[in-house]
């Protein structure tokens, strides 16, 4: 069974990408050297507020989580968004 889970990890890899988890600086520094992304953003959160923030660059996911709204430069788009699912790895 444990190969079973295995190869549907994989497979949904492959459909996915790579993803790949930024600290809040990293995912800045990206978004300042590259122009013309597209950035999806959530607000989550019941207590406290969260910023998640999504980009593809090159065939990589990026994505990060912050407790304060990132300032992102203005040359990219940007895409509010009610949540963003990640998978669980």
């Amino acid at each position: 069974m444990p190969q079973a889970i295995h190869a549907q990890q994989q497979n949904a890899l492959k459909m996915n990408g790579v993803f790949v988890k930024l600290d809040p600086h990293d995912f800045l520094k990206l978004t300042n050297e590259k122009e013309g992304l597209l950035i999806v953003i959530s607000q989550v959160g019941l207590f406290t507020n969260h910023y998640q923030y999504l980009t593809s660059y090159k065939g990589f996911i990026f994505h990060c989580k912050s407790k304060e709204q990132l300032p992102l430069p203005s040359k990219h788009e940007k895409i509010w968004s009610r949540s963003i699912s990640l998978p669980v790895m």
